[in-house]
């Protein structure tokens, strides 16, 4: 990383020693950092954790797993695929998700940890994956000691990823959040909300109002995270992305590594970094890579057949053409209701008494027709669970 380039009046290898020194992370070994909400995640972001210990690896550095400890996601929710039986006693996969006591909602940095149960709803876990679930569900549990929902969900991540990932340290964004660089950020930052506020325009990242700083506030009194403003007094804060990624990529990391989301929004960061900073501090910036992959759950063996002549087309064009003729029937009736009032009055019923007839004649047809038209709901419904590329990453086939 270049070091000429000062920024707040300081030279950022200055700025760099001490943030790495105060989250007790290396000063002298490559630093890769990568992250997400608490939680389980997919394997999509899994791999992110796999690619950055490889390339920390081959640096001879850390992996450091920077948690977003400030989002509102319920990062105790962890849903897995069973089999559901029904009335007609076949098991259908169905989306269930672990119980978690205690129950709650805000920030996960405010939130205490959790402990896990199966649901009571009468089910089967897949052999497939059970083992995953168990050892999910161990994780958790050997983590409630930690000091907040957050944290306990992303050790029991890391621990998860262990035998794929090595995580070397674990860091928090609010920690994040306490560092002199951001404090120093919040103090100097009028003058560049001007910059902020153009290098996010049209993107689906929100623009700061005047006295709005790139922090949020998090109040346990309310269990909620609102937006920080200028001379706010907040015990707690933590950054919003642009500045997470910032502060990361300018004074902690050799390399961070995002998702497709993320790639996305930091190259907004990067202009907002070279309009407040300049060119020097752009250059700055550790480099970072754009990691992820799909890897489906081992769940196709509980799919069932999908009948492709059993469609809901299929059961309207039965019931309104019953003769399957193509309507040549029904148009024959149509144009025999002719003559006097009565003639057209007796053709008339002697149509409806056809069609009556065809599908009564056709009745066994359309009760079956209708069965596997259900039968294909549950197929439809089976394959889009089993293509869900959001199961928990322990799931996932290798």
């Amino acid at each position: 990383m270049t070091t000429a380039s000062q920024v707040f009046g300081r030279e950022l290898a200055a700025w760099r020693a001490e943030s790495r020194a105060a989250l007790g992370l290396p000063a002298d070994r490559a630093i890769v950092m990568t992250g997400h909400q608490a939680g389980i995640w997919h394997a999509g972001i899994a791999e992110k954790f796999v690619v950055g210990a490889r390339h920390a690896a081959e640096r001879g550095g850390v992996l450091v797993h920077v948690v977003v400890d400030h989002d509102l996601n319920d990062a105790a929710l962890v849903a897995f695929p069973a089999l559901v039986h029904g009335a007609d006693g076949g098991g259908k996969l169905a989306r269930l998700v672990l119980e978690r006591a205690p129950r709650g909602a805000g920030p996960n940095a405010l939130r205490k940890p959790v402990r896990t149960m199966r649901p009571e709803r009468a089910h089967e876990v897949p052999a497939e994956i059970e083992p995953a679930l168990a050892a999910i569900e161990r994780a958790i549990a050997a983590e409630r000691g930690r000091e907040n929902l957050a944290m306990q969900m992303a050790h029991a991540a890391n621990a998860l990823l262990a035998p794929r990932a090595r995580v070397d340290h674990t860091v928090a964004a609010t920690a994040i959040a306490a560092l002199p660089f951001a404090e120093a950020l919040r103090a100097h930052f009028a003058p560049m909300r001007e910059a902020y506020n153009a290098a996010v325009r049209g993107e689906r990242i929100a623009p700061l109002a005047p006295g709005e700083l790139p922090f949020w506030k998090l109040d346990r009194a309310t269990m909620s995270r609102s937006a920080l403003m200028e001379g706010d007094a907040a015990d707690l804060v933590a950054p919003r992305a642009l500045t997470l990624t910032a502060i990361a990529r300018l004074v902690l990391c050799d390399e961070f590594i995002h998702g497709t989301g993320g790639g996305r929004y930091d190259l907004s960061m990067e202009r907002w970094i070279t309009a407040a900073f300049g060119d020097d501090a752009r250059a700055a910036l550790a480099p970072m890579s754009v990691v992820t992959a799909t890897k489906l759950a081992p769940l196709a063996k509980h799919v069932p057949a999908f009948d492709a002549a059993a469609t809901p087309e299929v059961q309207r064009a039965l019931e309104q053409d019953p003769f399957n003729d193509d309507g040549a029937t029904k148009r024959a009736l149509r144009d025999a209701i002719t003559g006097t009032r009565a003639e057209k009055r007796t053709a008339y019923l002697a149509m409806r008494r056809a069609i009556i007839d065809a599908r009564a004649a056709r009745a066994t047809e359309l009760a079956s027709l209708r069965t596997r038209i259900a039968a294909n709901r549950d197929a439809i419904a089976a394959h889009a669970l089993a293509n869900d590329r959001t199961w928990p990453f322990p799931f996932a086939v290798r």
